[in-house]
């Protein structure tokens, strides 16, 4: 399982990515959470962290599959990413991480896709109650 405190940032990327090395560069200069980062390239995850992550993210776990890659799931038969089982892409994610749709950011209980570090300051990042530095609120904004 991937935990995090509300002040704690994970980042989840893949090296051989290059926006995903731009987004752990960003990221890595934060100062108002910990940050905490996985290198799919170094570090699988497993069937359950990918569940997670999914779940935390509220998106389906063919949603986690990079668009790039889709083209990758036709099969022999004929199926397509959508006629493939939930249990089977997470097998298929375990064992091929670029094929996961990185970076993403788990910020406390949530999990974000990263398109953008202006997006990501942007998100809701006042998770759990816990009033984010980057993001702030408007009692913060008012002080």
């Amino acid at each position: 399982m991937i935990e995090n405190e509300p002040n704690e940032l994970t980042l989840i990327f893949n090296s051989d990515k290059s926006e995903d090395k731009k987004a752990r560069a960003f990221v890595e200069t934060i100062t108002e959470y910990t940050v905490k980062t996985l290198d799919l390239k170094k570090q699988a995850l497993t069937e359950t962290q990918l569940a997670e992550i999914a779940n935390k993210m509220g998106v389906r776990i063919k949603d986690l599959i990079d668009p790039t890659y889709k083209d990758r799931f036709e099969s022999k038969d004929g199926n397509t990413i959508d006629e493939v089982y939930d249990n089977d892409l997470l097998t298929i994610l375990k064992q091929e991480p670029i094929l996961l749709h990185t970076p993403i950011a788990i910020i406390g209980k949530r999990a974000y896709k990263y398109d953008s570090a202006y997006d990501l300051l942007n998100k809701n990042t006042s998770t759990d109650g816990v009033l984010s530095a980057m993001g702030g609120n408007k009692e913060e904004q008012r002080s």
